[in-house]
């Protein structure tokens, strides 16, 4: 397998780290808001609504109860809530109860209206500050997001700009071939996205019904052969067998896709944004394989509206050695030809205390060898790349 830290050609690339405030000049909202909005639909789903504030009302009660706090349901931590119902799930603690491999009922719920809250914000149009960012990137630059949209994909088809989604392509993965014959960027989206589904559910349920006289599996509002929408899978060339992302498919169409109520019906590939989302990092392995290695020999790095919570202090962690590794190694080295850039970090802050904070967050930066912009994401950032 490849690594980031790897070059072809002699050429050395960039590595872009990019955080919910790279989609939100086009609109799409922060994670304080998506809670507030997911529970306001939750309230109006007939069925779920009780199963949804259930938990809520349990959460409540054993905040309480155990550490003497007392919370509403407006003034709960969303992702503290939702990294309680991920012990929960991963735990099994509801035994035969347990809803599906995509969480317990109230995940679900919350992965499926994430998906539908930023299906509905997508811009109809890719905005230009997007596409003049893909215009910046060159082949086998690696993209680090932890975004759930497809905003960036759009504005790369939209600039002409190939790329592909996975880490590394083989022309035999039996024999550990790999296939590096084009020029793309590589895109890894940690968190998953909500346009990946995946087939294999639908593939069981369908031979299941077949071996049972039945004429198949007619209620995936995703995969059966009427649903009429666009897909194509999201790995390409010569895959392992046992790869958790086989039989995961892109739908292109996003808006017809979460008009259809998939709600407990189909359910998107993505991690929810819970203080311990790592639990669900088994089927992302890969993409996380030798992050240890990046930065070191990378000409080029910048942090895009990545504020590094403390409920995502397992990426702390990770962008921590990936930024010593660009500060430290080969810094006054020419690399391909080239020498390294000072780090570019960009976020959104309008007061002392907040960028006090951000600062205290990203306290292991060399800020001798770093350069940041904390007017958020725009025109004066694709000016810096």
């Amino acid at each position: 397998m490849t690594t980031l830290s790897d070059a072809r050609d002699g050429r050395a690339f960039a590595v872009y780290v990019l955080g919910a405030g790279f989609s939100r000049p086009a609109g799409l909202p922060l994670a304080d808001e998506l809670w507030t909005e997911v529970r306001r639909r939750a309230k109006r789903l007939i069925g779920v609504t009780e199963i949804f504030e259930r938990d809520v009302d349990y959460y409540i009660a054993y905040r309480k109860n155990c550490d003497g706090v007392h919370f509403t349901p407006d003034t709960i931590n969303f992702e503290e809530f939702l990294g309680f119902l991920d012990v929960e799930f991963h735990l099994g603690l509801r035994g035969g109860d347990t809803w599906s491999e995509d969480g317990n009922k109230t995940q679900v719920v919350v992965k499926t209206l994430i998906g539908e809250i930023l299906a509905g914000r997508m811009p109809s149009d890719v905005p230009e500050l997007y596409v003049e960012f893909a215009k910046k990137l060159r082949p086998d630059d690696f993209i680090l997001t932890f975004n759930y949209d497809p905003l960036l994909e759009r504005a790369l088809d939209k600039a002409g700009m190939p790329y592909r989604l996975f880490p590394t392509r083989y022309s035999d993965v039996s024999k550990g071939k790999v296939d590096d014959s084009r020029e793309e960027v590589v895109i890894l989206k940690l968190h998953g996205s909500i346009d990946w589904f995946d087939r294999g559910r639908y593939r069981r349920l369908d031979d299941k019904f077949r071996s049972a006289g039945a004429p198949g599996h007619r209620d995936d509002p995703v995969f059966n052969p009427s649903s009429g929408l666009r897909m194509v899978p999201l790995l390409d060339g010569s895959v392992h067998p046992d790869d958790p992302f086989r039989e995961a498919y892109r739908v292109l169409d996003l808006q017809p896709l979460y008009e259809k109520q998939l709600l407990l019906r189909a359910t998107p590939i993505i991690v929810p944004p819970s203080v311990t989302k790592v639990l669900w990092f088994e089927k992302f392995k890969d993409f996380w394989w030798g992050m240890d290695s990046v930065g070191g020999l990378n000409c080029r790095m910048a942090i895009i509206g990545f504020s590094l919570a403390h409920h995502d202090d397992y990426a702390r962690q990770v962008i921590y050695t990936i930024v010593r590794n660009y500060q430290r190694v080969e810094w006054d080295s020419e690399i391909a030809g080239r020498k390294k850039t000072p780090l570019l970090l960009c976020d959104l802050r309008q007061t002392a205390d907040e960028e006090s904070e951000f600062r205290k967050r990203y306290a292991f930066v060399d800020w001798s060898r770093a350069e940041t912009d904390l007017g958020g994401f725009g025109d004066n950032i694709i000016a810096k790349l």
